[in-house]
């Protein structure tokens, strides 16, 4: 890759190679070609601020800010690395100062992590709060040496050992064309789960080693190559990532040596295991004969190997050069003047013997003889014109650059002409192909029997087709002049001789219009038929009719014709709330009414309704955790609404609820039946509450995300979330609200909600599943 110096002595030449790697390739050069669009990180400077170094950082994020005690620098998993204080992040975290606008697109978030401890603490790498809860963590529901990426919307998607005291590289790719999302450890796949679309958009900022007020990373745990693309990475572009180095090409061109010499190849590559295919494990091996040089390295970066060949720069060749009875100049300048084997020794460019072998061939003049026939002149091979027979010398230089002395027996043969009249249609196409479209006389040239040109006076008449159109009209068949008959309307083409005898082309438009024939049912109800001749039906029966139609051909109607009645009835009906009709009419109240639907004839049936409407009261009343029903004097069974299932025993007019829930009641009244709505019991399970009765918690069970609703808007609101130990898990503040979101990222189990704000208290149990 690199060339130091090139030594030469009198007793043999030394070549000193030195290449250079690891921390410029592993930063900067092998990377090139996968850097990110959007976010990437190497933390190789030092101070508070990192390069944003992708190829097009959103506005504002070209710097990031580095918070509290979290430090960059030093020599870590790949050069600089960012090291972490195992202090919350709501002071220690690296500030991108972006607020993610990713939508629903494509993307990829890879890096490199080490000495993160397994213990019963969160770490996230990154995440925003804001922007759907976007973060990726370790350790609790992650479980230890795991990453998991999660965020509203999204499916867990986890990286099992990613997370440990040793460098790991972990790359997560989501891909809405294919509708999921890798996860990838060290460059291989090792998770795939289905994903829909997901908009990851908010208010950010988007941090990294760090996530709302959670811990990043551990003391002294380590993030480098922090990378976030706007597309979905291939396999092939991940692995390139755990593995950057390009497979070959790092030791640069191949080495020439002559008998005698030796070179050296030296690897500049401070961090890496280095092993050179003569047993050598030193930064830099010495090769005294030709053959392949391999080196293998590999370190934190990655992994790498290349082969430079070591050339014998002694050569060989051979070369056939001719001549023509003369004398022969070698490459090193002797002279042969005969044909033969020669050994010719000159310097290569390597500075070594080239050994020519020279197969010398020293030629003489050739001679022959053949015969030639041409029309009106022949040009000899040498370019000279002949014309008339005879026999002529002819020279030019042989294969082998020598005179070749030709004798040409030479036939000059003369061209003909002739002339004819002819008579044809719109064209004529002449002897030799040509086509004349206009009377005239023409010259036509063909072979003749000698092979020259036989040139023709033609005489041409050309006589035309001629063209016209009509349009006619038939009514189901036309006869054209041709004799040929057409039943279907349309544009057709019909030829007859014209006076010249060429062909008469007619476009005839024609119309043809059909007789046409119909069926009609008609059904009357009390009335008389009117057919379109005019007649009148009043009695059922089957009649034709004829009138002209639209294209005045004639138009037979068979009419079946059906007369029906009207019809009448009389029902009593009883129905509990309301009663339909059979017209579809909804009656809810009692009374007599004239219902009208079409009878089996299609007529009226006019039908007289003498209706009862009976009515249920289904109005309930609830105090505290006790629900009343309104109707007095019915059966009652009450109901859990969330599958409607009947509560055992709870067949009075009230029903005291023994859990928070929704509930129910059906009253039977009047014969009839039905369901009241659901009430909300919300007041179980509340240690202490001095907020009101509006307060409430839901849902409840929850798996982990849940709501808050004070029943009205309050200042200075403290969460509290404590495991069942007396362990405070959570806090939340708020300056003002009614009703607050709250996610728990805990295992599953009983934990108690303390609720403080202005003076007032509450305890609620909460069951996470």
């Amino acid at each position: 890759m690199f060339y130091n110096c090139t030594t030469k002595t009198t007793m043999k030449k030394t070549v000193t190679r030195f290449l250079s790697a690891c921390f410029t390739v592993c930063s900067v050069s092998a990377f090139a070609q996968l850097t990110p669009e959007l976010l990437y990180y190497n933390f190789n400077g030092s101070g508070t601020s990192v390069p944003n170094l992708a190829t097009s950082p959103p506005p504002g994020t070209t710097t990031a800010t580095i918070m509290g005690g979290v430090t960059q620098g030093g020599s870590g998993i790949c050069r600089g690395t960012l090291i972490g204080s195992g202090v919350s992040s709501t002071t220690d975290y690296l500030n991108t100062g972006w607020a993610p606008n990713l939508g629903s697109g494509a993307w990829t978030i890879s890096f490199r992590t080490s000495g993160i401890s397994t213990n019963a603490t969160l770490y996230y790498i990154f995440g925003d709060v804001n922007t759907a809860s976007f973060r990726c963590f370790t350790n609790g529901i992650a479980g230890s040496t795991n990453w998991v990426i999660r965020g509203a919307g999204m499916t867990d998607v986890y990286i099992n050992g990613g997370a440990l005291s040793t460098p790991t590289m972990c790359t997560y790719v989501y891909d809405p064309t294919l509708a999921n999302i890798k996860g990838y450890l060290n460059g291989v796949l090792v998770s795939t789960v289905a994903q829909g679309a997901v908009n990851l958009t908010g208010a950010g900022p988007l941090k990294v080693m760090g996530y709302s007020a959670n811990v990043g990373a551990p003391a002294g745990g380590m993030l480098d190559e922090f990378r976030l693309y706007s597309r979905a990475l291939t396999a092939a572009e991940v692995l390139q990532l755990y593995n950057p180095f390009t497979p070959s090409g790092f030791l640069g061109s191949d080495v020439n040596i002559c008998t005698g010499d030796s070179v050296e190849l030296q690897l500049n590559w401070p961090t890496s295991t280095v092993a050179w295919s003569n047993g050598g494990t030193a930064d830099s091996s010495w090769f005294t004969s030709a053959g392949n040089a391999t080196v293998s390295v590999s370190g934190a970066c990655g992994t790498g190997m290349d082969t430079v060949l070591i050339i014998n720069g002694e050569s060989t060749s051979s070369m056939s050069p001719t001549g023509c009875g003369l004398n022969y100049t070698a490459p090193s300048g002797a002279v042969y003047t005969t044909s033969g084997t020669y050994m010719d020794t000159i310097p290569n460019m390597a500075g070594c013997d080239s050994v020519i072998t020279i197969n010398l061939t020293l030629t003489n003049p050739t001679s022959s003889s053949f015969s030639a026939t041409a029309c009106s002149m022949y040009t000899t091979p040498s370019g000279a014109m002949v014309m008339s027979s005879g026999t002529y010398m002819d020279t030019i230089p042989n294969m082998a650059g020598c005179d070749s002395v030709m004798t040409i027996n030479v036939t000059i043969n003369q061209p003909s002409s002739s002339s004819f009249s002819a008579t044809a249609c719109d064209m004529y196409t002449a002897p030799s192909g040509a086509m004349y479209m206009s009377s005239g006389t023409y010259m036509d040239t063909i072979p003749n029997m000698a092979g020259c040109d036989s040139v023709m006076t033609i005489n041409v008449t050309v006589n035309a087709s001629t063209s016209s159109s009509m349009s006619a009209s038939a009514c189901d068949m036309y006869t054209a002049p041709s004799g040929a008959t057409y039943t279907i309307s349309g544009t057709y083409m019909d030829t007859i001789p014209n006076m010249a005898g060429c062909d008469s082309v007619m476009t005839i438009n024609l119309a043809v219009t059909y007789s046409t024939t119909n069926t009609v049912s008609p059904v009357l109800c009390d009335a008389s038929y009117t057919a379109p001749s005019g007649a009148v039906y009043s009695v059922s029966g089957t009649y034709m009719d004829t009138i002209p139609n639209m294209a005045g051909c004639d138009s037979v109607t068979t009419i079946n014709l059906t007369v029906n009645n009207s019809t009448t009835n009389t029902m009593t009906i009883t129905a509990c709330d309301m009663y339909t009709a059979p017209s579809g009419a909804v009656y809810t109240t009692s009374g007599v009414y004239m219902d009208t639907i079409p009878n089996m004839a299609g007529c009226d049936s006019v039908i007289t309704i003498n209706a009862t409407i009976n009515t249920v009261n289904v109005g309930t009343t609830l105090t505290g955790v006790t629900i009343t029903a309104s109707a007095s004097g019915a059966t009652y069974q009450w109901i859990n609404c969330a599958g409607n299932t009947p509560i055992a025993g709870a067949t009075s007019q009230s029903y005291t609820a023994t859990a928070n829930g929704n509930y129910a009641v059906i009253v039977t009244q009047n014969s009839c039946t039905d369901t009241s709505a659901c009430q909300n019991v919300n007041s179980i399970g509340m240690m202490e509450n001095t907020f009101g009765s509006n307060l409430n918690l839901y849902p409840n069970p929850s798996k982990g995300e849940f709501f808050v609703d004070l029943g009205g808007t309050y200042s200075d609101v403290v969460i509290t979330i404590s495991d069942v130990a007396g362990r405070v898990i959570y806090t939340q503040n708020s300056v003002s609200a009614n009703i607050i979101p709250v996610n728990l990222d805990a295992p599953a189990g009983l934990y108690i909600i303390t609720l403080t704000a202005e003076n007032h208290k509450a305890i609620i149990k909460l069951v996470k599943e």
